[in-house]
């Protein structure tokens, strides 16, 4: 099939901005795009006789088909889906449920002799559908069942029948395999537009003849055209054109557009399927598709065009398919007749010429080796500084002419386009790079709108590109200013992935670090020494180049480097050089509240800000911030100037209404945070998290040699082991000492990333085993230690020191046993069997963690 490629900012943008106004598009499914089966899937999905799937679009042509689908698609192609609707209900197949979505298709398939139950009357709607079997079925729907019975009947019968008629081509197979949604697609589509056969002859002579009908014409009443688009709405071929925005001209013909696709087919000869509407007999147009063979087209960008030649007895286009291999440049022969179109209208051969953006698409529309029509598609780039919607004027950049764009200006139409959706002027935003296309006579703009950007350093240029990042990018011929080895910022690309604008102050890097120290390092060479810690928890000692670019000022020596940074400590982003010094710092920018996503920036200092666990938010009198999983948390104890006691941390750190002092920096316009700075915090364990129960603790060292310790403990009903990140973390206070944790001891903790704990809470010691408590920790939170008077299934009594009994619900609670007695200590994971009511010659108690009044844990001490 001939593939009609979409031309870059719509070579014939008039047609495109009648078609957006007019039309919403049934897009074809993605998965068969490029495939032997596009066209088949097109018409299908038009006909909603083959549609793509309903949550994905997918259309999934190598899916086998099964034997409900085939049973719809059959009926679909018939035009009875007003009959299945219903139809619906109880089938004569025992196998099917009364309520299965096919079952009105399959009724009527049924009752039509397309479809006949198995050996066992079942029907089997989810199995598979053999090649033979759906070929016999679209036989049948076309009347050639006769035929098929006296060549031998199923299979081979049918299988003749079907390639003598032109069913199976283009659809290979063998009888038992199963047959792929897009093998059928491409079947039914041929099936459409073969003759049927009837039965001309009753009674005594009875006779079958092909006669002059197909399901398309006849059953599903739309009729196959082919012939040449020549208007689309106010755009034609031939001159203005007196069509309505919602018509089309194909032929000599004038249809209704409908929801048609016309943005791209003016010209071309196409496959037009054409519906009559059966009260009004009004004609409107379902699908077009350019015809296979009858279609030759090029589309060649502007800086690809090498010569237009454009003379009384010469008319050609001479242009490069790939500068950087071929080594001359092709020509295309022009028509001396050929039809010109600019912008969407209309032109002359003074409008065929060398243009410095966009494109010029020639059609050879009678295959004749010479183009005969030429669309010339001159586009404009504008670069939004400003986007005043209550004027509907947008200013450029670099002093275009301002464009007002009024949706109620009767004299001008326009679209404007960003992806896959249309927007309004009051949707465009500071650096959007608009390619604008307008008619000749200033009626018509289609606008599209890319906001794709590049950040980085130019590495490289040449004649043709600047590359930045290793890629390389064309220059739009908007941008005014020479783009220069070393420039570095922020560059904005076109929709044709042109650079059309630089903004050289803004690149922002996130390579953070926390500038603990600064001072001139030692030796001949006047450079920095830095210590930095970085945002993967590194402490590293970096020297600068001996020129360095502190905030976008180049050439600095140290001592106008150290100027410009400071000396204080703070956080910034750096780069380092191919050698591994540092070529660039930036410091990051007060904004006192503000939001600038395009600079390093510092935007809130929160003090006691309450941590919102619910929201992710951060929240204070002066402000509030959220916290997500890309959040990078530096803690940095206040006092501290050690890189040792820093930590880098993520959303985790931050437990449920506890206070942090914090500063914000690349804060987001969705109010996010990208780095935190924690100065201090109130955090201790999250009340949240699952009790460990300690069965003993070690000490160890860790990789570095720093002594620290080990605690074997019970959690979540399983054994753990996990270390602390310093010595003296599992300890408690006892007699007015601090002692290691004990057996017994019910502790929650903090972690930081390394998974190392560093801080616990206490919920029970087990030094008072004797003494029975109720601690109400917060609102969620409350922790219960006393006897069981009774148990029930799944649940059992507490009372607290002889005070009010309460019950509670065992559910999903984790159960642990501890065991006190002196000759057989241990710490184990139990069950409810567990749990016995107190007596006094073996006494038990129990502890209860309830949290959002729901039992947690249940911990047995004996």
């Amino acid at each position: 099939m001939f593939k009609f490629k979409r031309l870059i900012s719509g070579a014939i943008s008039l047609v495109m901005i009648v078609a957006m106004m007019t039309t919403a598009f049934a897009a074809i499914p993605n998965d068969v795009i490029g495939t032997d089966y596009e066209e088949a899937a097109q018409v299908l999905g038009v006909l909603d006789i083959m549609v793509g799937d309903k949550d994905t679009g997918s259309f999934r042509p190598d899916d086998t088909i099964i034997r409900s689908e085939a049973a719809r698609v059959a009926i679909s192609a018939l035009g009875l889906q007003d009959i299945a609707s219903v139809s619906s209900g109880k089938t004569k197949y025992p196998d099917m449920p009364a309520n299965h979505w096919a079952n009105g298709y399959i009724n009527v398939a049924t009752d039509q002799g397309l479809v006949i139950g198995d050996d066992l009357g079942n029907f089997r709607p989810n199995d598979e559908i053999s090649y033979a079997e759906m070929i016999t079925i679209m036989v049948r729907a076309l009347g050639y069942e006769p035929m098929a019975l006296s060549k031998g009947g199923y299979p081979t019968g049918y299988l003749v029948t079907a390639s003598n008629i032109g069913l199976t081509n283009k659809v290979p197979g063998s009888g038992n395999e199963g047959i792929t949604r897009g093998k059928v697609a491409q079947l039914v589509f041929n099936a459409l537009t073969i003759n049927l056969m009837e039965q001309v002859g009753f009674g005594n002579d009875v006779n079958y003849e092909v006669v002059d009908k197909t399901l398309l014409y006849d059953n599903l009443k739309v009729e196959k055209i082919t012939a040449q688009v020549m208007a689309v709405g106010a755009s034609s071929i031939n001159g203005d054109s007196n069509l309505k925005d919602s018509q089309i001209q194909i032929g000599e013909k004038i249809y209704n557009i409908g929801k048609a696709d016309v943005r791209e087919i003016l010209g071309f000869n196409v496959d037009a399927y054409i519906e009559k509407d059966s009260k009004t007999s009004e004609k409107t147009l379902l699908l077009a598709i350019p015809v296979e063979g009858n279609n030759e087209s090029i589309t060649v960008d502007s800086d690809d065009i090498e010569e237009v030649i454009n003379t009384e007895s010469s008319k050609a286009l001479r242009y490069w398919v790939n500068k950087d291999t071929d080594k001359t440049a092709k020509k295309a022969t022009i028509a001396l007749d050929a039809k010109i179109m600019y912008n969407g209208k209309a032109g002359t051969f003074e409008d065929f010429k060398a243009i410095s953006s966009g494109t010029i698409t020639l059609l050879d529309s009678n295959t004749n080796g010479d183009y005969d029509i030429v669309f010339v598609n001159e586009t404009l780039n504008y670069v939004v500084e400003e986007a005043i919607s209550s004027t509907h004027k947008i200013v450029d950049k670099y002093g275009q002419k301002t464009l007002v764009l009024d949706p109620e200006d009767t004299n001008i139409s326009f679209t404007i386009e960003k992806g896959s959706e249309f927007i309004e002027v009051a949707d465009l935003e500071e650096w959007d790079i608009l390619t604008v296309t307008q008619s000749k006579d200033g009626a018509f703009f289609h606008i599209e709108v890319s906001n794709e950007k590049v950040s980085g350093i130019v590495e490289e240029k040449d004649d043709e590109k600047v590359y930045i990042g290793g890629e390389g990018y064309k220059v739009a011929s908007n941008y005014p200013n020479t783009i220069n080895l070393n420039d570095e910022g922020t560059f904005y690309l076109d929709v044709q992935g042109k650079i059309a604008a630089v903004d050289a102050e803004s690149r922002v890097s996130t390579n953070y670090a926390y500038l603990n120290n600064i001072e001139k390092a030692a030796g001949i060479n006047k450079v920095l020494e830095l210590e930095l810690f970085t945002k993967d928890g590194e402490t590293k000692l970096l020297k600068t180049a001996t020129k360095i670019k502190v905030n976008n000022k180049s050439g600095l020596s140290a001592d106008e480097a150290l100027k410009e940074i400071g000396s204080n400590p703070k956080l910034i982003t750096y780069e380092l050089n191919s050698d591994g010094f540092i070529s660039k710092v930036t410091t990051a920018k007060n904004l006192d509240g503000g939001i600038d996503e395009d600079i390093f920036s510092k935007n809130l200092t929160l003090s006691g800000a309450v941590y919102k666990s619910a929201s992710g938010k951060l929240v204070s009198s002066s402000g509030s911030v959220t916290v997500t999983d890309e959040t990078i948390v530096f803690d940095i104890p206040q006092g501290k100037d050690d890189t040792n006691d820093y930590s880098i941390r993520d959303k985790k750190f931050f437990v449920n209404d506890d206070e942090y002092d914090v500063a914000v920096y690349d804060m987001k316009e969705d109010l996010s945070a990208s780095v935190i700075i924690v100065t201090n915090s109130t955090g201790e364990a999250d009340e949240s998290s699952s009790i460990a129960v300690v069965d003993k603790i070690t000490k160890t060292q860790n990789s570095d040699g720093l002594d620290i310790e080990k605690l074997y403990a019970v959690q979540n009903g399983k054994e753990i082991t996990i270390s602390t990140s310093e010595s003296g973390v599992l300890v408690k206070q006892k007699d007015g000492k601090t002692v290691s944790l004990e057996q017994g001891d019910i502790i929650q903790y903090k972690t930081n990333v390394k998974g190392e704990i560093e801080k616990i809470t206490l919920l029970f010691d087990i030094s008072n085993k004797e003494t029975e408590s109720t601690n109400t920790v917060s609102d969620d939170l409350q922790t219960y230690y006393g006897k069981v008077t009774k148990k029930f299934t799944g649940s059992f009594n507490l009372q607290v020191n002889d005070g009010e009994v309460m019950n509670f619900a065992i559910g999903n609670a984790d159960i642990y046993y501890v065991n006190t007695k002196a000759n057989n200590k241990n710490v184990t994971v139990g069950d409810a069997g567990d749990i016995q009511k107190f007596d006094d010659l073996d006494p038990e108690r129990v502890f209860v963690r309830v949290y959002k009044d729901e039992v947690k844990e249940i911990v047995i001490i004996k």
